[in-house]
């Protein structure tokens, strides 16, 4: 039998490096491999979003996120300098969202804000209380923002000091950083003490398991937004330090760099296998009790976790 391609199209090739099979190819989903080949293909010189949208099929935000895949990887690069995925606006929720605080920034004079002192004991009182919890005598742009905190964002004095001891914990006690912290907690709903207490609670201990992580990675820089939001969503997978740690080791064997979509392709592997603590891995290494006719072999699945499965491959050659 003999075939034949019958359009003289077909007869037109580009070259496939080896290590897209060789290393990529069990990592890299659709959309990656799809831009992949459009640029092996393409000749131009200078990316078109729109050539590449047309030519893959692919969206805007696809072909976004497969670029940044390749870039964490070292396949390719932007014009030498890193790449910054654009972030995308949150879908508009079916449910009636809460309105947002309406931002007023109102300006004082210091004879204004001594005659509002006289006025108001409470007012003076949750100034003196601000300068001990900040450690310091108030600067005029600190009273303005106290009062803006009080009349404007309608917040209680015992949870605007609240905010103060959080920030002062934080070593950010500037005006501006306060209020920005302020707006963020009542645009997310907490203003009422006991509401915003647990919720700076909660922050600080997210904040103590990042640090954890961040320590496990073993990173060298301060976490970008994505990358916090990698190991956010590990966390509400069911991975703790330690498997997190795990995959960062297969990762660097495997690519000799730190990847968080390399890492995060591990994890979810081990996620749908309901594999979620190093016991367990470990446990699935261990020779298979089921009969020898099984088609299933169990150490295919620590090959399919792409660590071992790269390292033998890195071996052979």
């Amino acid at each position: 039998m003999q075939l034949k391609l019958n359009d003289a199209k077909w007869k037109r090739f580009f070259s496939v490096p080896c290590a897209l099979t060789e290393e990529y190819l069990k990592i890299a989903d659709a959309s990656a491999l799809k831009l992949l080949l459009f640029l092996l293909s393409d000749e131009s010189d200078n990316f078109d979003m729109q050539s590449a949208i047309k030519k893959t099929g692919l969206n805007e935000e696809s072909i976004e996120d497969a670029i940044y895949f390749w870039k964490e990887l070292g396949v390719i690069s932007v014009n030498g300098e890193d790449f910054k995925v654009i972030e995308k606006p949150m879908p508009v929720q079916a449910e009636q969202e809460p309105q947002a605080v309406k931002i007023i920034r109102v300006g004082y004079s210091p004879a204004d804000i001594k005659d509002l002192l006289v006025a108001s004991p409470k007012m003076k009182e949750m100034f003196d209380e601000a300068a001990t919890t900040l450690g310091r005598l108030l600067k005029h742009a600190d009273k303005e923002m106290l009062i803006n905190l009080h009349d404007y964002y309608n917040l209680p004095i015992q949870s605007i000091i609240l905010i103060l001891e959080y920030c002062s914990s934080l070593g950010k006690t500037s005006a501006n950083y306060i209020e920005t912290v302020a707006k963020d907690f009542c645009e997310s709903g907490f203003t009422e003490f006991v509401e915003l207490d647990a919720e700076i609670s909660r922050r600080r201990e997210y904040a103590s398991i990042e640090h954890k992580i961040e320590l496990a990675l073993k990173t060298e820089t301060k976490l970008s937004k994505r990358q916090s939001e990698y190991i956010k969503s590990w966390l509400e997978m069911g991975f703790g330090e330690e498997m997190i740690a795990e995959a960062r080791e297969r990762c660097v064997n495997a690519t000799n760099k730190l990847s968080f979509p390399y890492i995060n392709k591990v994890l979810e592997s081990w996620a749908s296998n309901r594999i979620f603590t190093v016991a367990q891995l470990e446990a699935d290494k261990k020779p298979s009790k089921v009969k020898e006719s099984s088609s299933f072999d169990i150490d295919e699945f620590d090959e399919f976790t792409l660590g071992n499965y790269i390292i033998k491959n890195e071996d052979k050659k």
